[in-house]
């Protein structure tokens, strides 16, 4: 439920992302967990992203939560 409401207020607010897939981001702390560095993003649907971290672990993440890495 918490996702609809969020995909709501997404859409209204306008906000766009620049992330697309095979960026490497970071996932900043939250509520939700801690950080993560060195991701690679696997697939973007919507407001999430699939991210495929060193250690192998696969997450869907907020993109929100997400800072690309620039080099």
């Amino acid at each position: 439920m918490y996702s609809f409401f969020a995909s709501l207020f997404h859409m209204a607010r306008g906000s766009h992302h620049q992330i697309t897939v095979n960026d490497r981001v970071n996932r900043i702390a939250d509520l939700d967990g801690g950080e993560r560095y060195d991701g690679r993003v696997l697939k973007v649907v919507g407001h999430r992203a699939r991210v495929c971290w060193p250690e192998g672990q696969k997450t869907e993440e907020e993109l929100d939560s997400l800072v690309q890495i620039v080099e």
